[in-house]
């Protein structure tokens, strides 16, 4: 096949560099997981390109590279030289040049902010504004795309721009499909957009001279455990238990006083306990089933008192067998019942914490069968009342295991866990696990292809686009994407030689694309960020 002999076109800062001295020529395409570089070997005659020569080059220059054949050439890469090497013998002088791309800027400063309630375009925006000075605008065009993500909490301390830029790039999703791709164009501007929104035009059909195809299972998990935010509780609605005497999960009764449901304050109700001439007033709420402690480790409750309590409080857990743990503490008594003076308490529980409470011999942590109030008196005669709210015990993680059989049968068990402090029932665990198993249940494929017959005119091939591959050989046909594209050219055979990265992963589905039900928040998605 015929193709026009390569032509280049490079500046390194105010040094034009003609194509007779380029004996090689790299340019390497990268995007999302890495910025673009290259590196190009001159011919270093009379040292011109010398620190004392005619044409000295220097680090920190700015400048492009442009490569095509014939008489198009389009620009690759606008660059930044950060290495010179020179090279030299009797009878030959070279010099390497190398750098990166103007992406090298997502590395000089990192970033101390708070980007709570931003939308994942507009932290991106704002990256690169004030921490890189990257321009995302082409005429009047704006690069860096919308998403449909919120990031409801995310707080930043010393985070480098690049890793920062990954972590939206990476959670964030547009029309159902999580991920974002993003680069630094020849141009020096930055594109922020939904992976595999982009295609290439450029037709790989009869081009493809050698490729490598490969599947591989380094990636594979087919058993997907999924932790969310560590707030499920028993009750699941951490009021139930405070508005009714009789909630589905047990009972209130009076170990001393009366019991009552009050209903002019509260969440909306809360339980009074009123005593009189008593020497402690004690409200015991009895378990229809148990509570394990050690699986829910944080018992929570609001509470206020009258003065009449002022010589203090207790808590008292009752296991299956009747043996207890018990702890005293004290808060500020109201000056006006239901004036919302609440005094919010949280007490860790279960066996680590055992240290911190009165514990009989014996006493089951697993076994929680009842919890009692008590408030008492600085003298007996007298009476008052106090009132329990948001009785709860919380601390366990909200999670969902899924598998996939049929992989562990093919591959072996290849688990995966994480941690997701945005996920806030087990459903949305269960929903996130489903995701991501279904996106790494398979092998993935690659490509490594090479060809010094394409022609790609005026519209190289960039890494992110998506292209169409067909191996009849291997039976393997559809759209990869580029990971990387890579341009050499040779001036000893007069070769252009374009070596193409591909894969081929399936999609990240959006969470509540599995919920098959509508939801308000499906066109913002809120993400709480475990930066």
């Amino acid at each position: 096949m015929s193709v026009n002999p390569p032509a280049l076109a490079i500046a390194l800062g105010s040094v034009g560099v003609p194509q007779t001295d380029v004996v090689d020529a790299l340019v390497h395409l990268g995007a999302t997981r890495e910025v673009s570089s290259w590196e190009l070997r001159l011919q270093n005659w009379n040292g011109k390109y010398s620190p004392n020569g005619l044409y000295p080059l220097n680090v920190g220059q700015d400048g492009y590279i442009c490569i095509g054949r014939g008489a198009t050439v389009p620009q690759l890469i606008t660059t930044r030289t950060e290495s010179i090497r020179f090279e030299s013998t009797p009878l030959e002088h070279y010099v390497r040049v190398a750098g990166r791309c103007w992406g090298e800027k997502l590395f000089r400063q990192t970033v101390t902010k708070d980007y709570s309630g931003y939308k994942g375009e507009a932290i991106v925006k704002d990256l690169l504004d004030y921490y890189s000075g990257i321009s995302h605008v082409r005429g009047s065009v704006e690069l860096v795309e919308d998403t449909d993500t919120t990031f409801t909490d995310l707080k930043v301390q010393d985070a480098q721009v690049w890793d920062l830029l990954q972590k939206i790039a990476s959670e964030s999703d547009k029309a159902g499909v999580i991920g974002f791709d993003f680069r630094t164009m020849p141009d020096g501007k930055f594109e922020f957009f939904p992976r595999g929104s982009k295609t290439s035009p450029v037709s790989l059909t009869d081009k493809i001279e050698s490729y490598e195809y490969w599947k591989e299972i380094i990636a594979v998990r087919n058993k997907v455990t999924i932790y969310g935010a560590q707030d499920k509780s028993v009750p699941l609605n951490k009021v139930a238990w405070t508005q009714s005497l009789t909630p589905a999960d047990g009972s209130w009764m009076a170990t001393a006083g009366q019991v009552s449901l009050e209903t002019a304050f509260g969440s909306p109700y809360s339980i009074k306990l009123y005593v009189q001439n008593n020497y402690f007033g004690g409200a015991l709420f009895q378990l229809s089933g148990v509570v394990n402690a050690n699986l829910y480790p944080e018992l929570h409750f609001v509470i206020q008192k009258e003065t009449y309590f002022e010589a203090g409080s207790a808590l008292v857990l009752w296991d299956s067998s009747s043996r207890f743990a018990s702890r005293q503490f004290t808060f500020q008594s109201v000056t006006a019942a239901g004036s919302d003076q609440w005094t919010s308490e949280t007490f860790k529980v279960g066996s680590v914490n055992a240290v911190e409470w009165s514990v009989q011999s014996g006493f089951d942590w697993s076994q929680i069968k009842a919890v009692a109030f008590c408030c008492y008196p600085v003298q007996v005669s007298g009476s008052g009342s106090f009132w329990i709210d948001k009785f709860y015990f919380g601390g366990l993680r909200y999670s969902s295991v899924q598998q996939d059989t049929a992989s562990q049968a093919a591959y072996g068990l290849r688990e995966l866990v994480d941690v997701d402090e945005e996920l806030w029932s087990d459903n949305e665990c269960l929903l996130r696990a489903k995701a991501i198993l279904a996106q790494m249940k398979d092998p993935f494929e690659y490509i490594t292809l090479k060809s010094r017959v394409i022609d790609y005119g005026n519209t190289p091939l960039y890494p992110a686009d998506t292209i169409a591959v067909a191996l009849p050989n291997e039976n393997v046909s559809g759209s990869f994407r580029i990971l990387s594209a890579e341009y050499r050219v040779k001036a000893e055979t007069g070769e252009l030689e374009v070596t193409l990265e591909l894969g081929r992963e399936k999609a990240l589905l959006a969470d509540y694309v599995y919920a098959l039900r509508s939801k308000v928040d499906h066109v913002n998605r809120y993400k709480t960020s475990r930066y």
